[in-house]
C-alpha cells in the first residue's frame, strides 16, 4: 500500500508541475498555441513478471510446513496491439515555430495476453503440497490504459522542407496507468497436517484485477499534411512499478504475497488535427 501511495503522490506532483509550467508559458505567449485531437494505433512488446511467496510462519502447529517460507517467480512476454484517442495542447516557444512544448492525454485499449508457469518451490516432488509454492499457470491480460505525456519538439531547418511547417522531431516523457487482469490456475493439496495423494489434489482458479503505474519515455517524428493535420511515428519505453498484494490461505494463517511488474516497448502511429 505504501508503494501505491507514493506512486499516486508522484503522479499528482508531476501533473501539478506540468499544469503550472504550461500555464506560465501560455500567459507569456498566449497566441502561439493550438489544441489538437486525434487517434492512435500501435504494437507493443510486453514483458511481465509474476512472483509468489508462501509464508508459513504463523501456520498451525500441526502443519507440516510450519515456519518455512517458499518463493517462486516466472516471466513471460507477448506482442499485442492497441488503439485509442489523444487530445492535447501544443505551445510554440519561439515565433518561427522551431521549438515547441506540448502536453497530451491519451487513452487506449489493448489486446495480448502474456502466459507462463511458475516453477514452484517446496520439498515435495510436485511442489504442490499445502504450504509450498505451487507451480501455478498464470496469465496477464492488458485491458486498457491512460496517461499524461509532455513533449518537447524541434523543427530544424534541415528537416523543415520534408516535415513541413509545424512538423519536427520530439522527445517525450510521462506517466501511465494500466488496468490488467491476472488469472491463476492451480492444482494442489488442501490439507496441511499430512501429505496428499495424487487423487486428493484439488484444482481451481483465481482472477485478480491489477493496476500498474508506470513512467514512460521516448521520441517521435511528426510530418504535417497541409496546415492542420499531423502524422506521427512514435517509439516509447514504459516501465511499470511492481505491485504486491497480501493474500491469505483460508483460516490457516499462511500468508501468500503475490506481485506483478513488467515493461513495454512500443511503436505507434498517430493522426492529429490542430485547431
Amino acid at each position: 500500500m505504501d508503494i501505491l501511495k507514493n506512486q499516486k503522490t508522484r503522479l499528482r506532483i508531476f501533473m501539478i508541475a506540468v499544469a503550472a509550467s504550461l500555464f506560465i508559458s501560455a500567459n507569456a505567449n498566449a497566441q502561439s498555441g493550438n489544441f489538437y485531437v486525434g487517434v492512435s494505433g500501435g504494437v507493443q512488446y510486453t514483458e511481465m513478471e509474476h512472483s509468489k511467496t508462501v509464508d508459513n510462519t504463523n501456520a498451525p502447529a500441526d502443519f507440516l510446513q510450519r515456519g518455512k517460507v517458499y518463493s517462486t517467480s516466472d516471466s513471460a512476454n507477448k506482442t499485442g496491439f492497441s488503439g485509442g484517442i489523444v487530445a492535447g495542447y501544443r505551445l510554440n516557444l519561439d515565433p518561427s515555430g522551431g521549438f515547441y512544448l506540448g502536453i497530451e492525454a491519451e487513452g487506449q485499449t489493448h489486446d495480448g495476453t502474456a502466459r507462463g508457469t511458475l516453477p514452484g518451490d517446496g520439498v515435495s516432488e510436485g511442489r504442490n503440497q499445502r504450504g509450498e509454492a505451487w507451480p501455478d499457470q498464470w496469465r496477464v491480460k492488458r485491458k486498457n490504459s491512460y496517461g499524461v505525456t509532455i513533449l518537447l519538439g524541434i523543427n530544424p531547418p534541415s528537416l523543415a522542407s520534408f516535415l513541413g511547417t509545424g512538423g519536427g522531431v520530439y522527445f517525450l516523457g510521462g506517466v501511465r496507468r494500466l488496468n490488467a487482469e491476472l488469472k491463476i490456475d492451480y492444482n494442489g493439496c488442501p490439507i496441511g497436517d499430512r501429505l496428499c495423494r495424487p487423487e486428493e489434489l484439488e484444482s481451481g482458479a483465481d482472477s485478480l484485477d491489477e493496476t500498474l503505474n508506470a513512467f514512460t519515455f521516448g521520441g517521435g517524428v511528426e510530418k504535417m499534411i497541409g496546415s492542420k493535420v499531423g502524422i506521427r511515428g512514435e517509439v516509447r519505453r514504459t516501465s511499470y512499478k511492481k505491485e504486491t498484494r497480501e493474500t491469505f490461505s483460508g483460516d490457516s494463517g499462511i500468508m501468500i504475497p503475490v506481485s506483478l511488474d513488467g515493461s513495454e516497448t512500443g511503436l505507434s502511429i498517430k493522426a492529429v488535427v490542430y485547431f
